[in-house]
């Protein structure tokens, strides 16, 4: 039984108790040796660029696949934002483009997460100094440099929260009882 099912049974309501975030930017699995998806910083997608293949079933590898095949689908579809959409947004539309065939990599279960244009843009040293310890975890788990070809990502669940309700003081229905963290309905990872 669990404390959030105990402090429920004396009276604490419940509220979005099954609330779970997808993180936009994982590693998918890239080897049999992969224990799990591993999350990456979403900061990466201030300077990637998120594309797909334009047509279903593409295998080319990404460097042989043209600017004019290329779908940039988040800054297509939302021009404001691009890759800055928020993480939900992300996540549905890489999940979607997947779904119409057109994920890359050998399961296809991946979108491009691209830097040749920051990198000629800015230097590598500037996307080294801002995304080095990211890009060496990425190449240890998949063996790809992505400084020389894109990364490839998969939205992927990065935590649970949710359950009991709280007030702006985070104290439940129950006076007294306190709830912080993913065990409240509403803020994640709070310190007191």
């Amino acid at each position: 039984m669990t404390a959030a099912w105990r402090a429920y049974k004396r009276g604490a309501l419940f509220a979005n108790p099954c609330f779970t975030q997808i993180h936009p930017t994982c590693i998918p699995v890239a080897s049999e040796f992969q224990s799990k998806l591993t999350l990456m910083s979403e900061s990466l997608r201030n300077d990637g660029r998120v594309w797909v293949p334009l047509k279903a079933e593409d295998k080319r590898l990404p460097k042989d696949i043209p600017e004019t095949e290329r779908d940039y689908y988040l800054e297509t579809r939302y021009p404001t934002f691009g890759n800055l959409v928020p993480r939900d947004v992300a996540s549905r539309n890489a999940k979607q483009v997947i779904d119409e065939g057109r994920g890359v990599g050998a399961t296809g279960l991946a979108v491009y997460l691209d830097f040749r244009d920051a990198i000629a843009q800015q230097g590598k040293p500037t996307i080294e100094a801002r995304y080095g310890n990211l890009f060496e975890m990425y190449q240890r788990i998949t063996g790809e440099n992505p400084y020389a070809v894109p990364m490839r990502i998969y939205p992927a669940v990065h935590y649970t929260m949710g359950g009991l309700w709280v007030d702006y003081h985070l104290m439940s229905t129950v006076p007294g009882l306190f709830v912080l963290g993913e065990a409240n309905f509403q803020i994640m990872g709070l310190t007191v």
